[in-house]
């Protein structure tokens, strides 16, 4: 296992269980509760592969499935023992720092490999790292997260950007930038939650 099958993993279970408590919230049924656990987990990767004319990962393997499903199991489990939100918390918000950069790397990878500029890296980086709440968003008539003033798809654009810099600029392999670029996007995330950053709005 890589590092980066790692910290995907990690950021599986987080959006899982941040999809959970979303449901949890819009007072869905089980059902609905664990489709949109999964779309928040998987919603991001499938669009990228659909861009890119690809057949999406989660549907030819288990692996993600299974970690998506443990994660939207112990959120139900959770809550329904202690009557707790934990999709706030800072161990999730740090495990979900950790998916927005792994998904964001990963995605930005994909976007490189198949040859595409600048735009097109950062457009798959973005849509893999927050594609899946922005849907579960949608569907629960909710305004998508990334729209509103929280710093969060900012951080998935500049780690994008770095990578594809590296890589294009400076000859480093995808990989390797994209290691740089994974602690850059997480370090920028955790700092922007620790600091309470916002971006401007109009009042």
């Amino acid at each position: 296992m890589t590092l980066f099958d790692f910290f995907n993993i990690i950021g599986l279970v987080a959006f899982a269980v941040s999809g959970v408590y979303k449901g949890i919230k819009k007072e869905l049924d089980i059902l609905g509760i664990s489709i949109l656990g999964f779309l928040t987990a998987f919603g991001g990767g499938i669009l990228r592969d659909i861009i890119i004319n690809r057949i999406p990962v989660v549907l030819t393997g288990y692996m993600d499935i299974s970690f998506a499903t443990g994660g939207i199991i112990a959120g139900m489990l959770f809550y329904k023992i202690f009557k707790k939100d934990i999709s706030t918390s800072t161990t999730v918000k740090i495990f979900d720092a950790i998916g927005l950069a792994a998904f964001t790397i990963s995605g930005a990878i994909v976007g490189i490999n198949a040859g595409l500029n600048l735009v097109g890296v950062i457009l798959l980086a973005v849509l893999t790292g927050t594609g899946g709440g922005m849907i579960s968003d949608i569907l629960t008539g909710e305004v998508p997260f990334i729209l509103k003033e929280d710093v969060y798809a900012t951080c998935s654009i500049a780690g994008a950007f770095i990578l594809f810099t590296l890589t294009k600029t400076f000859g480093f392999s995808p990989e390797s930038a994209g290691f740089f670029s994974l602690i850059f996007t997480m370090a920028l995330r955790l700092t922007a939650i620790y600091k309470n950053w916002h971006l401007p709005r109009f009042e």
